[in-house]
């Protein structure tokens, strides 16, 4: 599963970002977001990220950090094995007045063998410069909620 997801998030990106740049500006955004499971703590079942973005033809390629939980943040015995990498790409489209996307997404713990895959379905509103969206994703094996808010350069 985590090679094919891999596969068709290279390609995506791939082939939207080969084409003629001319005809079509490439937008940036940072995004925040929380993300929410059903676990009863939430300490140990939210984490937070911060996503850093280019978007082409409705398709966005990301880099996100964050950490695995919120359990025992900026304490001084905090482990960067807790902090986590993603590379994800997102196409969306048009659903009125707001914008529907599939998020896939791999990436990884820092200083730790363990790697994890994402996907899920959002839905985002932009208006002037701000976006706010939400997301249902399964990441690394668990199903999440993610409010997010975004600014696009």
């Amino acid at each position: 599963m985590r090679k094919v997801l891999v596969l068709v998030m290279c390609m995506w990106a791939v082939s939207t970002f080969a084409q003629d740049s001319t005809k079509c500006n490439v937008g940036k955004y940072v995004s925040w977001g929380l993300s929410l499971s059903n676990n009863t703590d939430f300490n140990t079942g939210s984490y937070s990220s911060l996503e850093f973005g280019l978007v082409k033809h409705d398709v966005a390629v990301a880099f996100v950090l964050g950490r695995g939980n919120l359990d025992g943040v900026f304490r001084k015995d905090d482990a960067f094995s807790n902090y986590f990498y993603e590379f994800k790409v997102a196409p969306s489209f048009p659903i009125g007045k707001v914008y529907g996307n599939i998020i896939l997404g791999y990436g990884g713990y820092f200083n730790a063998n363990h790697n994890f895959i994402e996907y899920g379905l959002g839905v985002s509103y932009t208006h002037k410069r701000l976006g706010y969206g939400v997301s249902f994703s399964n990441w690394d094996g668990v199903d999440y909620v993610s409010p997010s808010i975004s600014f696009n350069f």
